[in-house]
């Protein structure tokens, strides 16, 4: 499974070269600027851009911020570890409710037993609008140099 994993990411990392602007003001937190991390292409016609930044890190572990504002809303912070592909991944996601309002917050923590289902869309806590197991191999490369 780390292998295929490991196509998926390189194969993403392609995507992650096209050209955005390196960073603009975030459309939901007020004097943050936020870069370009990934297209999300929903069909033909349409697509879900994915912004963010560096929050801060702990030794291997780093906290992204996340944003989109296209067709649907997604806020929050995702939590990686740049030292262990089969760590965890933590979620929190706001969706439509303010950015930090606990009481709209929803957690979700990825297995790395549980990669193979949220990248087929069979992953329950993942359904709808939320990050794509493509957005995470974006964000890895971008923020674990």
């Amino acid at each position: 499974m780390i292998g295929s994993l490991g196509l998926m990411f390189a194969a993403f990392s392609v995507a992650s070269t096209h050209a955005e602007p390196a960073s603009r003001p975030s459309e939901f937190r007020k004097d943050v600027a936020v870069e370009w991390i990934y297209r999300q292409q929903i069909d033909d016609v349409y697509f879900t851009n994915w912004y963010g930044r560096l929050e801060k890190t702990d030794g291997p572990w780093c906290d992204v911020y996340f944003e989109t504002s296209d067709k649907y809303v997604n806020k929050g912070l995702i939590r990686l570890n740049c030292d262990d592909p089969e760590a965890d991944i933590d979620f929190t996601l706001y969706g439509v409710g303010e950015y930090g309002d606990a009481e709209t917050a929803r957690q979700i923590t990825i297995s790395y037993g549980d990669r193979r289902p949220w990248a087929d869309g069979n992953y329950q806590d993942m359904f709808g609008e939320t990050p794509t197991i493509e957005f995470y191999g974006a964000a890895l490369e971008r923020f674990c140099k």
